[in-house]
C-alpha cells in the first residue's frame, strides 16, 4: 500500500469503526443482556427450569443460526452493493432471502409447536425438563417469522450504514421484555403467575414489536429495503444463482456450528443436571462478553465489504488488519475482567454449590480463550465472508468442528470420565486451529472478489 493509501486508510478507519461498531456492538449488548436477565429471572425457579430454558434454547438456536446464515449472505452483497449505491440490486437481494427465510422460519414453527417434548428429547432424557421446558418451547416458536422478519432487514439496515434504527429499536424491546417477564413470571401487579411460560408469552410478544418496529422505520424514512411487493420480488436470475452459491455455504457453516454446539450441549447433558446446569447460566455471560465486540465482526462485514464493492482492495486490507489487531488487544482486558467477576456472577443464581462452583471453572476457560474466539468472529465471520469466500469458511468451520471438538467432547466425557473443567478446556482448543487457518488464509489474499461484478483494475489478491 503506497504512503497516501496508507494515509487515507488511517483517516477514515477509527471515524468509520466507531460509527458502524459502537451501534452494533451495542444493539449485541442489549439483546445479551435481555437473554441475561431472562436467564436470572428464570434462575430464580430452580435448576430444572434453568436447564429447561437452556435446552429450549439450544432447539432456538438451529433456526437462528439457519436465520443467520441468509441474513450473513445478504449482508455480503448488500455491503459490496452499497459501495456502488446500487440500491435497486439490494431490494431484489433482500426478497431472496425473505422467501427462503419464510420457509425456514414457517417449517419449524409448525414442527416444533406440535412436538415440543419431542423437539426437547433429542437433547435430554431428563423428563422433568422436557415437561417443564415443553410449554416454553411451545409458546417461543410462536415468535420465529417475526425473529426471521427483524435479522433481515436489519441485515440490511447494517449493512448499508443504517445502525442505529436497529440499536433503538432493540432498546425499546429489551425494556418491555424485563416488564413482561416480571408481570409473568412471578404474577406482579395483580397480573397471574405463569413461571416459564410468562417467561415464554413476554418474549413472543416483545419479538412481535421488534418487527413492526424496524419493518415500520424502513418504510417511515425510506431506508434501503423500503419497495413495494412488485419490486421486492423481482428476481433477476443471474443475481440470485450467484447469491444463493455464495449463501448457501454460509448456511452451512452456521448449521455445522449450531450442530456442534448442539453436540457439545448434549455431551454436557450427559454428564449431569449439574453440569448442564452450570454449562447453561454462563451462556448468558458468553453472549454479553461477545456483544460487546461483535461490532467489530460487523463492522469488518459492512467496511471491508463497502471498500471491495468500490474496488479499493488495498484500504479493504488495511481495514481488516487493524480490525483484528483491535479485537485482540480489546478482547484479552474483557477477559481478564470477566475472569475476576465470575465468582460474584456465579452467585447471582438460586443454584447449588457443586454448580456454583463448576459455573465459575467455565467462566475461568471461557476468559481465557476470549481473545482467540473474538479474533476468528472478525477473521472468518467478518473479513473472509465479506469477500464471498463462504466455502473456504465452511470446510474450515467443519473441520474444526467434526474432526477435532466433537470426538475430543465424546472421548473426554463418556470414556475418560473427565470433569466439566477439562472437557470445556480442550474443546476450546479448536478455537486455536482456527485462528492458525484463518490468519494464513487472510495473508493469501485469495479471500478478496468484487463480487458486484464491477472492475476498477485493481487486482483481487
Amino acid at each position: 500500500m503506497d504512503n497516501g493509501i496508507e494515509r487515507r486508510a488511517g483517516d477514515d478507519f477509527y471515524k468509520k469503526l466507531y460509527q458502524i461498531a459502537i451501534p452494533i456492538a451495542l444493539q449485541s449488548l442489549i439483546m445479551a443482556a435481555l437473554n441475561m436477565t431472562d436467564q436470572l429471572m428464570v434462575g430464580q425457579l430452580g435448576d430444572v427450569a434453568i436447564a429447561s430454558v437452556g435446552m429450549s434454547s439450544k432447539i432456538y438456536s438451529v433456526i437462528s443460526v439457519l436465520l443467520a446464515g441468509l441474513a450473513a449472505g445478504l449482508s455480503i452483497y448488500a455491503a459490496q452493493y452499497w459501495g456502488r449505491r446500487d440500491v435497486r440490486t439490494i431490494t431484489q437481494l433482500l426478497g431472496m432471502t425473505l422467501s427462503l427465510g419464510l420457509i425456514v422460519s414457517l417449517l419449524f414453527t409448525g414442527v416444533v409447536y406440535l412436538n415440543p417434548e419431542w423437539s426437547l428429547g433429542l437433547f435430554t432424557t431428563d423428563t422433568r425438563v422436557m415437561e417443564e421446558g415443553a410449554i416454553f418451547l411451545k409458546l417461543s416458536a410462536l415468535s420465529y417469522v417475526p425473529i426471521m422478519l427483524t435479522m433481515i432487514y436489519s441485515a440490511v439496515l447494517r449493512s448499508t450504514g443504517h445502525v442505529k434504527y436497529p440499536m433503538y429499536v432493540s432498546l425499546i424491546v429489551v425494556i418491555l421484555n424485563v416488564g413482561l417477564n416480571y408481570l409473568l413470571i412471578f404474577g406482579n401487579l395483580g397480573f397471574p403467575k405463569l413461571g416459564l411460560a410468562g417467561a415464554a408469552i413476554g418474549t413472543c410478544i416483545a419479538r412481535v414489536v421488534e418487527c413492526l418496529l424496524i419493518i415500520g422505520a424502513v418504510y417511515r424514512f425510506r431506508l434501503p429495503g423500503a419497495a413495494g411487493f412488485r419490486y421486492l420480488f423481482s428476481y433477476h436470475k443471474p443475481l440470485a444463482r450467484k447469491f444463493y452459491l455464495t449463501t448457501y455455504p454460509i448456511v452451512l457453516t452456521e448449521l455445522v456450528w449450531v450442530l456442534g454446539e448442539t453436540a457439545y450441549a448434549v455431551i454436557y447433558s450427559r454428564m449431569g443436571t449439574t453440569e448442564m446446569t452450570a454449562m447453561t447460566i454462563t451462556f448468558p455471560l458468553q453472549g454479553l462478553s461477545i456483544g460487546l465486540l461483535t461490532g467489530l465482526s460487523g463492522a469488518a462485514g459492512v467496511l471491508v465489504g463497502n471498500r471491495l464493492g468500490a474496488g479499493e482492495h488495498a484500504i479493504a486490507r488495511d481495514y481488516a488488519r487493524r480490525l483484528i489487531r483491535v479485537g485482540i488487544f480489546l478482547s484479552v482486558g474483557l477477559g481478564l475482567a470477566i475472569a475476576a467477576l465470575a465468582p460474584l456472577y456465579a452467585s447471582a443464581f438460586a443454584i447449588t454449590n457443586a454448580a456454583h462452583e463448576l459455573a465459575v471453572h467455565v467462566i475461568w476457560v471461557f476468559a481465557a480463550f476470549m481473545w482467540v474466539k473474538v479474533a476468528n468472529m472478525i477473521i472468518a465471520g467478518g473479513i473472509l465472508q465479506s469477500g464471498g469466500d463462504s466455502k473456504f469458511v465452511f470446510k474450515m468451520e467443519s473441520a474444526a468442528t467434526w474432526l477435532i471438538g466433537v470426538p475430543l467432547g465424546l472421548l473426554l466425557s463418556l470414556v475418560w470420565k473427565q470433569p466439566l473443567f477439562w472437557v470445556y478446556f480442550f474443546l476450546s482448543l479448536e478455537e486455536v486451529v482456527r485462528f492458525g487457518i484463518g490468519l494464513m488464509r487472510f495473508r493469501s489474499g485469495k479471500w478478496i472478489q468484487n463480487l458486484t461484478g464491477q472492475s476498477t483494475g485493481q487486482t483481487s489478491a
